[in-house]
């Protein structure tokens, strides 16, 4: 397995898990506040400051399966910032989009 596969597909989902089920389990004992501020801070932490630790201290280049990584990223956040300012209430099948985006990179590295 590729070094890009495994920093950008598996680490992620095997660092949020646990917080996810966290979250869940406080959402179920009315500690939503709590949730939401172990999810916010959970994807803070790994979403800028374990990216620009390994942008500093390894060597990168920007590779045709990194910038289609960064391309689908924000053609999935585009597409939700519009459903956002818009006025849709976000629900589950919203983010069908975004699963498609993240299946469609998984598919292309492999």
């Amino acid at each position: 397995m590729s070094a890009l596969i495994l920093s950008l597909l598996v680490v992620p989902i095997a660092t949020e898990l646990p917080e996810k089920i966290n979250s869940i389990l406080w959402v179920r004992r009315g500690k939503d506040t709590l949730a939401f501020g172990n999810i916010t801070g959970a994807l803070v932490f790994q979403g800028s400051l374990l990216p620009a630790i390994g942008v500093m201290l390894t060597p990168w280049s920007p590779s045709p399966p990194v910038l289609l990584g960064a391309g689908l990223t924000l053609l999935a956040g585009g597409y939700t910032y519009l459903l956002v300012r818009r006025g849709v209430t976000l629900r589950p099948y919203h983010f069908l989009f975004n699963g498609l985006c993240y299946g469609a990179y998984f598919f292309a590295l492999t």
